[in-house]
């Protein structure tokens, strides 16, 4: 296995905050999530790294993988 680098952002947050409008209550996601935030996962292979956080931050939540880069 190695480490991966995963960017992920959230298009619902990132809508709110360029809109300039308030994040509403029932969308419960930091707004740090409206830039790309960038975690390290240990993975097989790039696409596995992706696979993986994707559990964890869903597309159906808004969630997008930005960035995935081997990094060891």
């Amino acid at each position: 296995m190695n480490i991966y680098s995963v960017g992920i952002y959230n298009t619902v947050v990132r809508n709110y905050v360029r809109a300039g409008e308030d994040i509403p209550d029932h969308v419960n996601v930091s707004p740090e999530f409206a830039d790309v935030l960038y975690f390290d996962r240990w993975a097989d292979s790039a696409e596995d790294a992706k696979t993986r956080i994707a559990r964890e931050y869903p597309a159906a939540l808004g969630y997008v993988v930005d960035y995935v880069e081997q990094i060891k």
